[in-house]
């Protein structure tokens, strides 16, 4: 038993009951643009879940609520490439975190990828019997009901932000005559502050912390309530041009001639048309990976660590992007590519295309 569709016909609260009251087992794929969330059933309760956006992965969620560090990341990431056990695993025999926290975790993680998914106008979702390998999985159990009271509170909620935050390109800024020392914080929302004061963007921020666009908006916007923050300014965001018509067949083309950059272009643009497009997203995918693989052989070997040619006191003066500069704060001597990449919450190609511009503005030069 198979069921497609868009979150515009079939909203994910009837979706989620569906799952439920037919009890059924199988993976439930949620697709938009370049991101593909999974999540697993069995008997209709929810058992795990799974990913590609890397704030959302175990490892970065874990650094979000600060139970382990980047260093201890990588080394678990180092690991996991060695023995292809399941990261949660790793962790808890190199003793980062206890079986209890991994378990907790799992079970939040897998809460924010659903509660984000309340959040989406749009998105292709496809479910499939059965379709995963338990074995693979570390399972947790979770109310659905409760779920999905919480995600539709959260709907709301985000609809109160985004009033005051329209987007994620804002400079906030401490209200006057506020003391930051005076007031009882948590542990995020002192990081928040922090960061407030080094004048980032909410899109910065969220890079930063390696954390989700709810859970950083929903902290900052507290505190906006609590007269702690006001909006600076409000940067403008990039205005998409009209897209063109059918190009899925142009972007094959471009894929069997190994123009592999330009195939990219179109596929994105063939989403924004028809964003539960799968086979574009597919042709995505495929394309970067022989990007990236191309880049490693030929200008980027994994095991080489960059380093800077530049005082990195003069950065400023190149107006990097923010993914540029979280690349760039990344970039300690130490670490090789393959470590950055790891621990970065940009996606892959992202992270070697800005390495790329780097190198050849002489930014940076490898050993």
């Amino acid at each position: 038993m198979s069921l497609s569709g868009n979150l515009k016909t079939m909203d994910l609260a009837e979706l989620l009951q569906w799952v439920t009251l037919g009890r059924k087992s199988g993976s439930l794929a949620f697709i938009r643009n370049k991101v593909k969330n999974y999540i697993y059933f069995r008997s209709g309760r929810i058992i795990s879940s799974r990913s590609t956006e890397p704030t959302k992965q175990l490892g970065h969620f874990l650094l979000f609520q600060g139970k382990i560090n980047e260093g201890q990341l990588k080394r678990a990431l180092e690991v996991q490439q060695q023995t292809r056990q399941i990261l949660g695993r790793i962790m808890v025999q190199e003793g980062f975190v206890t079986q209890e926290e991994i378990e907790k975790a799992l079970l939040e993680r897998t809460q924010e990828v659903i509660y984000d998914l309340f959040l989406w106008e749009d998105g292709f979702f496809h479910f499939t019997a059965d379709g995963f390998n338990i074995e693979e999985l570390i399972l947790i159990n979770i109310d659905i009901n409760a779920l999905i009271f919480e995600g539709v509170r959260r709907k709301d909620e985000w609809g109160r932000i985004r009033e005051v935050f329209p987007s994620n390109e804002i400079v906030l800024a401490l209200c006057p005559d506020t003391d930051p020392k005076s007031l009882q914080l948590t542990a995020l929302q002192k990081k928040l502050l922090f960061l407030v004061t080094r004048e980032k963007t909410i899109s910065q921020m969220i890079f930063e912390l390696h954390g989700s666009d709810f859970l950083v908006n929903y902290e900052l916007f507290d505190l906006y309530e609590k007269k702690v923050l006001q909006v600076k300014k409000i940067l403008e965001t990039p205005v998409r041009g009209p897209d063109p018509a059918q190009l899925f067949t142009r972007g094959l083309e471009m894929m069997q001639d190994g123009r592999y950059r330009e195939a990219i272009a179109v596929f994105q643009e063939v989403l924004q048309l028809d964003p539960q497009n799968s086979w574009a997203d597919q042709q995505i995918e495929q394309a970067e990976r022989a990007i990236c693989g191309e880049m490693y052989r030929t200008s980027l070997p994994p095991t080489k660590i960059p380093y800077f040619l530049v005082p990195e006191s003069s950065l400023p003066r190149f107006s990097l992007t923010r993914e540029e500069g979280f690349v760039a704060s990344r970039i300690n001597g130490t670490w090789d590519l393959k470590s950055i990449v790891m621990l970065s919450p940009l996606r892959e190609i992202e992270i070697l295309q800005v390495l790329e511009k780097f190198r050849t503005m002489n930014l940076i030069a490898l050993k």
